[in-house]
């Protein structure tokens, strides 16, 4: 089965949301997590989205007015989107899937039964890895180069005078980064892109601590915390946290300008 597509139009325009199929593990499992703590775990095929969701998708499906963002353009990923403002009763998710991109798509894979949700924290993972290529063990999402696949701290502000890095405060490490258009750097094996830097992106699971607590299937951790799963790190962060493997938990009610999303998709019945 192919990606995913769906197009749009506005004020002459042309917008898109592609889904890239990632295919599963068939039968047998990825090492989830880094050093001590890691976990076998299987995965089904799902769809992932190529980019985190940006500006123009975002208005598209709650209305011209929605948009929160501190860094703007239609290009760029939303921010400043709670975890709560995706998954709630009138919610981005609720609204994706009772519109025409979600019917669009179940066209596309004849007729089944669609549904956009966020990633499990492991399906994230498993994705950023590459899927079935994870054991190839790049460091960023498609790369060992960091500056190759990412935008972070010291790539994303506008120029800087020599010895600018060796000389700033160590405590203020957002000192003029911002988002930027998603799919700029190279994307990762499954040609997905900026899943290392640009925003944090929220995943479904509930923030534990200790990792093995994953479920082994690939679905999402349910507990009963207050903090939610981020994952991939973003503009003003160092390297080490635009990891495939780096974990962060927030409040679910958390808004800011390092924090979006991406979505998944499942479908009944792939073939």
């Amino acid at each position: 089965m192919n990606n995913l597509n769906f197009h749009w139009s506005v004020d002459g325009a042309e917008h898109g949301i592609e889904m890239a199929r990632v295919e599963g593990t068939r039968g047998g499992s990825f090492v989830f997590g880094e050093e001590q703590a890691t976990r076998a775990i299987a995965i089904p095929q799902f769809f992932m989205g190529t980019v985190p969701v940006s500006q123009a998708l975002w208005t598209q499906v709650m209305g011209a007015d929605s948009n929160r963002s501190r860094f703007r353009g239609e290009l760029r990923p939303v921010e400043h989107v709670s975890w709560h403002d995706i998954t709630g009763a009138d919610g981005f998710l609720r609204r994706i899937n009772a519109g025409p991109i979600a019917v669009e798509m179940a066209r596309q894979v004849g007729g089944a039964g669609v549904g956009f949700r966020l990633p499990s924290e492991t399906e994230w993972e498993y994705a950023a890895r590459g899927g079935p290529r994870w054991a190839d063990g790049f460091q960023f999402s498609g790369s060992n180069d960091i500056e190759a696949v990412a935008w972070y701290e010291r790539n994303s502000g506008g120029p800087r005078e020599p010895g600018f890095w060796e000389r700033r405060p160590r405590s203020n490490h957002r000192l003029g980064t911002e988002t930027h258009d998603v799919a700029l750097k190279a994307p990762n094996q499954l040609g997905i892109y900026d899943m290392s830097g640009n925003v944090w992106e929220w995943c479904q699971d509930c923030f534990a601590g200790d990792t093995s607590v994953a479920p082994t299937d690939g679905t999402p951790f349910v507990g009963d915390g207050p903090e939610r799963v981020l994952r991939g790190g973003c503009h003003h962060n160092w390297a080490i946290h635009c990891t495939v493997s780096k974990r962060y938990g927030i409040a679910a009610e958390h808004r800011d300008e390092c924090v979006g999303f991406r979505l998944a998709l499942s479908v009944r019945q792939i073939a």
